[in-house]
């Protein structure tokens, strides 16, 4: 005779009032843990195996509706152009020199410069960037990969090489190490396994050595992971490189979020177009049953979809996955295709896999400003152009040509007296330290020479032998300068010792 019992506390007591103790109590309560389930299957109702995808579906979005609105994951962006277009409409583009400011001899090329940047450490920058760059190889491109962290180098952890392995050719240039077809370099290969002890001057100096120092040749696309924050580095990129995008890593908690917005407005400012939000760890997906599970939802996650839509950039999703920045812990050959993730080929089929592939698809159609679903439809050629342009007019006069081809002239003593750098205004106090006035009346005030600098300024040489940066965003404006008139209305954002927005009588 059997006796169903439901409640394994029962059988427990039962076999403390029959005597029983060690194995046989312990087979007894493990006994009434099985009835117990057991008695749960059947009495529950029999579920088809195969449920209906669409019923599901159904569910799921009546159960969003009572969800808050952070709890619900943002919109991504869709890929419309097929791959072996975009190959073809990148190699149309023209190539630009990698060379430092003022010329000198072109030794590098490359027709879209990328930048990887995040507005916090540890969100995983350097994994997307490296992966991106692999990517990209993977599409057919030329592919070079430049780590500009001086303090903490994160390229020599993912793709380990051997020691020793950078050199230098006949002209004192750094030649990129290739591994897997990818053009590397960082600070971390040419000084391995050592704490970066060096003051700001002279890794700006090492920054700037790197972005026209390493002799890549021709290239497709250059990408450069910059170091976390909105310092001297990208700034450093900004003036030496004419750079035709950036990529933004987050993840979904307050902290990073609110630095995507403040890295947002640096690139509006130097004129860096935002091409794509990756948000990292958005998800971890099971792999037994596929389900996706969000992850690090916090409210900050409701006012990212309006901050995106009203700047026009691009969100993509990247799952956390274990497997993404695994890496060796010694220089393995190329060939092996242990690392990066994406040229392991039994990581294919893996979500993060595909979150790179269209993330990568997703960049290169923003920065060739590719929009439509029909070739016809297609622009081709980077989106972002420059708000203004200025040229010198015989006799060292000034030229400012806006956007829509409208030519307006600009007093040399009015931009001159307006200089915000070191010697002009005090960094500290932001006292003006020459006379404007004086120089407002100077006609003998000539512009020398204009030269772009990056994408968002000119600097200008004066005939007193003084230097200017002006930004183009400012010379876009109302820039008609009367005698004795005060514009209160423009805003001349000066840089140059200093990246501030100053009002301005000009």
């Amino acid at each position: 005779m059997s006796v169903a019992l439901s409640d394994a506390w029962t059988l427990r007591q039962l076999a403390t009032l029959a005597g029983l103790s060690g194995a046989g109590a312990a087979a007894l309560f493990l006994l009434g843990r099985w009835s117990a389930q057991l008695d749960a299957k059947l009495a529950a109702p029999s579920v088809e195996v195969s449920a209906n995808k669409g019923a599901k579906k159904a569910a799921k979005a009546a159960d969003s509706v009572g969800t808050p609105p952070f709890m619900r994951p943002p919109a991504q962006v869709q890929c419309n152009i097929e791959e072996r277009n975009l190959v073809t409409f990148v190699r149309q583009l023209p190539s630009k020199p990698l060379v430092q400011r003022g010329g000198g001899e072109v030794h590098s090329t490359a027709k879209l410069v990328l930048l990887c940047a995040s507005g916090k450490g540890g969100v995983g920058k350097s994994t997307v960037s490296v992966n991106l760059a692999y990517m990209m190889k993977q599409m057919g491109f030329e592919v070079a990969l430049l780590d500009l962290d001086i303090y903490g180098p994160s390229l020599p952890e993912l793709v380990r090489l051997p020691p020793n392995c950078v050199t230098q050719n006949e002209a004192g240039r750094i030649i990129p190490i290739d591994y897997g077809g990818v053009a590397l370099m960082s600070w971390g290969y040419i000084n391995p396994g050592e704490a970066s002890t060096i003051r700001a001057p002279i890794a700006n100096q090492i920054v700037g050595q790197l972005l026209t120092g390493v002799e890549w040749g021709p290239l497709d696309i250059l990408i450069i992971d910059s170091p976390p924050g909105t310092g001297d580095v990208l700034l450093s990129i900004a003036q030496t490189l004419s750079v035709d995008g950036s990529v933004l890593v987050t993840t979904s908690n307050s902290i990073s979020l609110a630095d995507v917005d403040k890295g947002l407005q640096l690139f509006t400012k130097v004129e860096i177009e935002p091409l794509l939000v990756v948000r990292n760890m958005a998800s971890v997906c099971c792999e037994e049953c596929q389900h996706e599970q969000p992850l690090f939802m916090d409210s900050a996650m409701e006012g990212l979809s309006d901050l995106l839509s009203a700047r026009s950039v691009g969100l993509v999703d990247l799952p956390l996955d274990g497997k993404l920045s695994q890496a060796p812990l010694s220089f393995q050959p190329a060939n092996s295709l242990l690392y990066p993730f994406v040229r392991n080929p039994h990581h294919e089929a893996r979500a993060a896999w595909r979150a790179l592939r269209k993330a990568t698809r997703c960049v290169l159609e923003a920065a060739l400003g590719l929009k439509g679903g029909t070739t016809s439809s297609m622009t081709k050629g980077p989106r972002r152009e420059a708000p203004a342009s200025l040229r010198v007019r015989p006799g060292g006069l000034l030229e400012v040509r806006l956007r829509g081809g409208d030519l307006r002239p600009l007093s040399c003593g009015e931009l001159r007296a307006n200089c915000r750098c070191a010697l002009c205004v005090d960094e500290m106090t932001g006292e003006v330290k020459i006379d404007q006035a004086q120089i407002r009346e100077d006609l003998t005030l000539k512009a020398k020479t204009v030269e772009q600098v990056g994408n968002y300024a000119v600097s200008v040489v004066w005939s007193d032998g003084h230097q200017t940066l002006v930004a183009l965003r400012a010379l876009a404006g109302r820039l008609v300068v009367i005698r004795n008139l005060e514009l209160t209305s423009v805003h001349a954002e000066m840089v140059g010792g200093q990246e501030k927005v100053k009002k301005s009588n000009w």
